[in-house]
Parts: structure tokens; sequence; C-alpha cells
């Protein structure tokens, strides 16, 4: 089966891959509150669409926001475990200044702290590489 990729706006891309079970969902741009809103709901509902709870998120195109991180932790994630029968899994893709920042800067730290203990049952990992994003999703959910 091919690949099949859909458009959000000029700022999202979705991309499923059925030899993978992978959705790809590529930021473009920076976008605002809202539109990471759109984009986050329109991957849920794809991920639904196709049966499929591994999720690459390239993000590298994005700005981090504490305003956004928390719409993601707090209003996006819960809705999650009533779609979804199992547990997801999500490599994000991050540029290696992200990753620091979020380790550093005391703010982003306690979200991505949040983040983390939130995010159970699902499982999620940061990454600069895609190559090791992909690998780590192909490994079984335990």
């Amino acid at each position: 089966m091919q690949p099949q990729t859909s458009t959000i706006a000029d700022h999202l891309s979705l991309t499923y891959r059925p030899d993978l079970g992978v959705l790809i969902a590529r930021w473009q741009r920076p976008v605002t509150l809202e539109e990471l809103q759109i984009g986050y709901r329109a991957l849920a509902d794809e991920a639904e669409r196709v049966g499929t709870v591994r999720w690459l998120l390239d993000t590298r195109a994005l700005t981090l926001s504490k305003e956004a991180g928390q719409w993601v932790n707090d209003m996006f994630y819960p809705t999650l475990a009533s779609r979804f029968n199992q547990p997801l899994r999500m490599a994000y893709m991050v540029p290696p200044d992200s990753q620091r920042q979020l380790r550093t800067d005391a703010e982003m730290a306690a979200l991505l702290e949040r983040f983390e203990q939130t995010m159970y049952p699902y499982c999620f990992q940061l990454f600069d590489q895609e190559g090791e994003a992909q690998s780590w999703l192909a490994t079984p959910i335990t």
C-alpha cells in the first residue's frame, strides 16, 4: 500500500504509512495556538480513521511555547484515552536547541515533567533524527 497524505491548511501534512503502521504529522511553519489545536485534532481524527497508535510528530518548524504545551498536556492528551483502546506511542521530532531548552529552562523543564507524568499509559520520546524515531516507533508497545 502507498502512503496516504493529506494537507491541513498550509501548516501541516499528515501521512499515513500503512507499511509501518505510523501516522506522520509534519508542521511546515510556526503556528498560532488555534492552528496547533486544529492540527492536533486532525491528527487524532486521522489516527482513529486509519487505526494506528504510532505517531511521528515532526515539530521542528514549531516554536516552543508554554501556552501550547499546556493545551496539549491539559486539554488534548486527556481526550485520547476515550478514543484509543490501547496506549499511543508518540515520537516527537524536535531540534537539538529545543531539546536543550526543554531540559534547562525551568519553566519548560517543569512542563516536560508534567508531560511525562500525564502521558501514562502513553509513551513518548524526543528525537532529532527521524531514523531513530522510526526505530523506536517500531518497537512493541508494552
